[in-house]
């Protein structure tokens, strides 16, 4: 019982947490000062409307590669030595008998996030 009940908690928290950073202008930096509403320098900058990588990973992946992305039944993902394009084409196609395809599922702009959020996985 109390295992299906904090399982419950989190997924809300986790759907709260979700919607708010979806739905809540000032996590975008609505009301920050001009000079912290700039990226840092060599990010990209990113728009309200852009899906959050972490959290399509989380939702996605994280039941195959972990919710660290350090591996469990799929590999770790971190300091990958792939181009963007590939990665994209992994997620999309999937890997016959070991990764789903995700070209179904998910939108490119989805499918940009995560490739950005594995690369920056270090």
């Amino acid at each position: 019982m109390t295992a299906k009940f904090l399982a419950i908690i989190a997924l809300v928290a986790f759907g709260l947490n979700s919607w708010a950073q979806t739905n809540n202008p000032d996590v975008h930096g609505a009301n920050a000062s001009p000079a912290s509403s700039q990226p840092a320098a060599g990010a990209t900058p990113v728009s309200i409307g852009t899906p959050n990588g972490r959290t399509l990973f989380l939702k996605n992946c994280a039941h195959c590669h972990g919710a660290t992305a350090h591996g469990d039944e799929g590999p770790d993902l971190h300091n990958l030595d792939f181009t963007a394009d590939w990665i994209a084409n992994r997620i999309r196609k999937g890997k016959a008998g070991q990764m789903t395809a995700f070209a179904g599922k998910l939108q490119p702009a989805e499918i940009a996030a995560l490739v950005a959020y594995v690369q920056s996985l270090k």
